[in-house]
């Protein structure tokens, strides 16, 4: 009999192991928080807190946006948008 996982941890799995930005998106905008690492340096997305509706902090500075798919297309991470350093970024733990 094969194990029924629900369909959140089936999205879960597929941001850690295929590294889906669009899981990424469903996730956060389910309440869910992600902390990774970006050069090296801790960064921190959550709905919690944001001074909008979502943020993403790097180095406790915060970038504030309306919705998570503008958080992906215009947060900034040394100059350049998040979803072009998607590659780059090291997921730590899932929240």
């Amino acid at each position: 009999m094969s194990e029924v996982i629900s369909l959140h941890d089936q999205i879960a799995g597929e941001l850690f192991d295929k590294k889906a930005l669009s899981a990424l998106i469903w996730l956060v905008d389910h309440g869910r928080e992600l902390e990774f690492r970006w050069q090296g340096r801790p960064g921190f997305i959550s709905r919690s807190g944001s001074a909008k509706v979502v943020s993403i902090w790097l180095d406790k500075k915060e970038q504030a946006f309306d919705s998570t798919e503008a958080l992906a297309q215009d947060a900034l991470l040394g100059g350049k948008p998040f979803y072009q350093v998607w590659a780059d970024i090291v997921l730590e733990c899932l929240l």
